[in-house]
């Protein structure tokens, strides 16, 4: 049927009320129902990111709850160093010394390098450590390192694997007389 026969058959008010009809119910979907469904779409990218936000929090869970346990496991170090000044005449026997740490721990000392340019005001001396060793043995000489009183803080710490095993550079600051 075309627009002029349906002209013909209907008559003009009954076309016209259509013609309303039909604007009223498009306007009723740009106004109420478009914006609905933008919020939707919205909504559910919001959803789905917030469920993978929850699937990685509940895979990393029993995670952070071992790493918690394991927390509570690890020992209190205690104060770390600066007690004691070391004497001046015994910076030269800092290689001994350092040995004397490292050597019941199967660490083997490859240098010891005290900046003498480096000495402050306050009486602080840089020292340069290298070793070589496993990381468990490095980890509990620098726990005696912590004790050992002249030492003010370590600044740095590197590893790197090398010809020999694994070697470790300490960069630590002691406190001189």
């Amino acid at each position: 049927m075309t627009l002029a026969e349906m002209r013909s058959a209907l008559p003009p008010r009954t076309l016209l009320t259509l013609a309303v009809g039909a604007a009223v119910a498009l306007g009723f979907l740009a106004v109420f129902l478009l914006p609905e469904y933008r919020e939707i779409e919205q909504l559910t990218v919001r959803t789905a990111a917030l469920r993978q936000t929850l699937n990685d929090r509940s895979q990393l869970e029993p995670v952070a709850k071992a790493l918690g346990e394991t927390q509570a496991k690890v020992r209190e170090v205690g104060p770390v160093g600066g007690r004691d000044k070391l004497p001046l005449a015994d910076v030269e026997r800092l290689t001994t010394i350092f040995d004397a740490l490292a050597k019941p721990h199967g660490l083997r000392l490859s240098a010891v390098s005290p900046d003498a340019a480096s000495v402050t005001r306050e009486g602080l001396l840089a020292v340069r450590l290298a070793f070589l060793g496993t990381p468990e043995a490095a980890r509990e000489f620098m726990l005696d390192l912590g004790g050992f009183g002249p030492v003010v803080k370590v600044e740095s710490a590197a590893t790197m694997y090398g010809r020999e095993g694994r070697e470790f550079t300490l960069k630590c600051w002691l406190a001189v007389r």
